[in-house]
Protein backbone atom coordinates (compact mmCIF):
# COMPACT_ATOMS: atom_id res chain seq x y z
CA UNK A 1 0.00 0.00 0.00
CA UNK A 2 2.84 2.31 0.49
CA UNK A 3 4.65 1.67 -1.81
CA UNK A 4 1.72 2.76 -4.36
CA UNK A 5 0.95 5.95 -2.67
CA UNK A 6 4.81 6.81 -3.05
CA UNK A 7 4.95 5.85 -6.71
CA UNK A 8 1.43 7.77 -7.11
CA UNK A 9 3.37 11.10 -5.99
CA UNK A 10 6.00 10.06 -8.35
CA UNK A 11 3.51 9.71 -11.18
CA UNK A 12 2.13 12.77 -9.83
CA UNK A 13 4.78 14.71 -9.82
CA UNK A 14 6.26 13.74 -13.13
CA UNK A 15 3.32 13.99 -14.83
CA UNK A 16 2.84 17.40 -13.64
CA UNK A 17 6.46 18.49 -15.06
CA UNK A 18 4.32 18.59 -18.93
CA UNK A 19 0.77 19.15 -17.38
CA UNK A 20 -0.28 21.19 -15.07
CA UNK A 21 -2.81 19.42 -12.88
CA UNK A 22 -1.61 20.00 -9.67
CA UNK A 23 0.08 23.75 -8.06
CA UNK A 24 3.94 22.91 -7.25
CA UNK A 25 3.35 25.33 -4.74
CA UNK A 26 1.32 22.79 -2.95
CA UNK A 27 3.97 20.19 -3.09
CA UNK A 28 5.01 20.92 0.45
CA UNK A 29 1.53 20.33 1.50
CA UNK A 30 0.81 17.11 -0.04
CA UNK A 31 1.59 15.03 2.74
CA UNK A 32 -1.53 16.64 4.87
CA UNK A 33 -3.69 16.39 1.16
CA UNK A 34 -2.53 12.17 1.40
CA UNK A 35 -3.49 12.10 5.22
CA UNK A 36 -6.07 13.98 4.89
CA UNK A 37 -7.36 11.09 2.03
CA UNK A 38 -6.30 8.19 3.74
CA UNK A 39 -8.66 9.32 6.90
CA UNK A 40 -11.52 9.35 4.34
CA UNK A 41 -10.15 5.91 2.98
CA UNK A 42 -10.62 4.87 6.96
CA UNK A 43 -14.13 6.77 7.46
CA UNK A 44 -15.54 4.37 4.55
CA UNK A 45 -13.78 1.54 5.08
CA UNK A 46 -13.08 -1.50 3.27
CA UNK A 47 -16.22 -2.78 1.81
CA UNK A 48 -17.93 -3.58 -1.02
CA UNK A 49 -19.59 -0.29 -1.53
CA UNK A 50 -20.01 1.85 -4.48
CA UNK A 51 -17.66 5.66 -3.76
CA UNK A 52 -17.75 8.40 -5.93
CA UNK A 53 -15.26 11.04 -5.83
CA UNK A 54 -16.77 14.63 -7.46
CA UNK A 55 -13.99 17.02 -9.18
CA UNK A 56 -10.87 14.12 -8.44
CA UNK A 57 -8.71 16.82 -10.33
CA UNK A 58 -5.30 14.95 -9.54
CA UNK A 59 -7.20 12.09 -8.40
CA UNK A 60 -7.12 13.12 -4.11
CA UNK A 61 -9.11 11.14 -2.43
CA UNK A 62 -10.47 8.99 -4.85
CA UNK A 63 -6.98 7.41 -6.14
CA UNK A 64 -5.59 6.69 -2.39
CA UNK A 65 -9.15 5.34 -1.76
CA UNK A 66 -8.74 2.68 -5.04
CA UNK A 67 -5.50 1.83 -3.03
CA UNK A 68 -6.51 1.15 0.51
CA UNK A 69 -9.67 0.22 0.30
CA UNK A 70 -9.75 -3.04 -2.56
CA UNK A 71 -12.95 -3.83 -2.02
CA UNK A 72 -14.73 -0.38 -2.89
CA UNK A 73 -15.64 0.38 -6.30
CA UNK A 74 -14.40 3.53 -6.46
CA UNK A 75 -15.47 5.97 -9.47
CA UNK A 76 -13.46 9.44 -9.79
CA UNK A 77 -15.46 12.68 -12.04
CA UNK A 78 -13.42 14.72 -13.07
CA UNK A 79 -14.85 17.05 -15.73
CA UNK A 80 -10.91 18.12 -17.37
CA UNK A 81 -9.90 15.76 -19.48
CA UNK A 82 -6.12 16.27 -18.79
CA UNK A 83 -6.61 14.90 -15.35
CA UNK A 84 -8.49 12.29 -16.56
CA UNK A 85 -5.84 11.34 -18.43
CA UNK A 86 -4.00 11.28 -15.49
CA UNK A 87 -5.87 9.08 -13.77
CA UNK A 88 -5.61 6.31 -16.84
CA UNK A 89 -2.19 6.69 -16.12
CA UNK A 90 -2.23 6.04 -12.72
CA UNK A 91 -4.95 3.31 -12.97
CA UNK A 92 -2.70 1.36 -15.28
CA UNK A 93 0.53 2.09 -13.80
CA UNK A 94 -0.61 0.92 -10.05
CA UNK A 95 -3.39 -1.72 -11.39
CA UNK A 96 -6.34 -0.06 -9.57
CA UNK A 97 -8.72 -2.80 -11.03
CA UNK A 98 -11.67 -0.98 -8.58
CA UNK A 99 -10.99 2.62 -9.85
CA UNK A 100 -13.26 4.08 -12.71
CA UNK A 101 -12.70 7.09 -14.29
CA UNK A 102 -15.47 9.57 -16.04
CA UNK A 103 -14.30 12.60 -17.67
CA UNK A 104 -17.78 14.17 -16.95
CA UNK A 105 -19.74 17.03 -15.33
CA UNK A 106 -21.34 15.88 -12.29
CA UNK A 107 -24.15 17.52 -13.08
CA UNK A 108 -25.10 15.15 -16.17
CA UNK A 109 -24.40 12.03 -13.92
CA UNK A 110 -27.79 11.80 -11.88
CA UNK A 111 -29.74 8.25 -11.01
CA UNK A 112 -25.96 6.87 -9.94
CA UNK A 113 -26.15 3.98 -7.58
CA UNK A 114 -23.89 5.19 -4.98
CA UNK A 115 -23.53 4.52 -1.46
CA UNK A 116 -20.64 7.18 -0.66
CA UNK A 117 -19.83 10.46 -2.39
CA UNK A 118 -16.80 12.68 -1.63
CA UNK A 119 -15.87 15.77 -2.46
CA UNK A 120 -12.25 17.31 -1.49
CA UNK A 121 -11.73 20.34 -3.36
CA UNK A 122 -14.86 20.47 -5.23
CA UNK A 123 -16.85 23.25 -3.99
CA UNK A 124 -17.58 25.26 -0.50
CA UNK A 125 -19.23 22.84 1.78
CA UNK A 126 -22.75 24.64 1.27
CA UNK A 127 -22.60 24.15 -2.65
CA UNK A 128 -20.95 20.66 -2.84
CA UNK A 129 -24.16 19.70 -0.42
CA UNK A 130 -26.22 21.53 -3.03
CA UNK A 131 -24.98 20.16 -6.00
CA UNK A 132 -24.57 16.49 -4.56
CA UNK A 133 -27.70 16.99 -3.55
CA UNK A 134 -29.11 16.99 -6.68
CA UNK A 135 -27.94 14.29 -8.18
CA UNK A 136 -27.65 11.57 -4.87
CA UNK A 137 -29.84 8.75 -4.22
CA UNK A 138 -31.60 8.44 -0.98
CA UNK A 139 -29.63 6.75 1.98
CA UNK A 140 -26.20 8.20 0.43
CA UNK A 141 -23.23 9.85 2.37
CA UNK A 142 -21.32 12.45 1.45
CA UNK A 143 -17.78 12.71 3.16
CA UNK A 144 -15.98 16.28 2.69
CA UNK A 145 -13.19 17.34 4.48
CA UNK A 146 -13.14 20.95 6.44
CA UNK A 147 -10.87 23.18 8.40
CA UNK A 148 -12.11 23.73 12.21
CA UNK A 149 -13.26 27.01 11.55
CA UNK A 150 -15.93 25.63 8.58
CA UNK A 151 -17.17 22.93 11.37
CA UNK A 152 -17.94 25.61 13.73
CA UNK A 153 -19.99 27.59 10.60
CA UNK A 154 -21.61 24.78 9.63
CA UNK A 155 -22.67 23.39 13.13
CA UNK A 156 -26.33 23.84 12.04
CA UNK A 157 -26.55 21.64 8.81
CA UNK A 158 -29.72 18.90 9.09
CA UNK A 159 -29.18 14.87 8.81
CA UNK A 160 -25.15 15.81 9.12
CA UNK A 161 -22.20 14.55 11.62
CA UNK A 162 -18.74 15.88 12.38
CA UNK A 163 -15.57 13.49 12.91
CA UNK A 164 -12.16 15.16 14.14
CA UNK A 165 -8.86 12.86 13.09
CA UNK A 166 -6.43 14.46 14.56
CA UNK A 167 -6.08 17.83 13.48
CA UNK A 168 -8.41 17.00 10.45
CA UNK A 169 -12.19 17.52 10.10
CA UNK A 170 -14.99 15.87 8.36
CA UNK A 171 -18.57 16.94 7.44
CA UNK A 172 -20.43 13.65 6.86
CA UNK A 173 -23.99 14.82 5.69
CA UNK A 174 -26.64 12.16 5.03
CA UNK A 175 -29.30 12.37 2.14
CA UNK A 176 -32.24 10.92 3.43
Amino acid sequence: MEEKIKRYIELLKEYNEKVNIYSKKAYDKLDFHIQDCINIAKLIGNKKIKVMDVGSGAGLPAVIMAILNHKNEVTAVESKSRKTNFLEIVKKELALDNLMILNKDINTLKGQEVEVFTAKAFAKPMDAIRIIGGIAPKKTKLIIPISEKQKEELEDIKMAEFRCIGKYYYLIKNFC
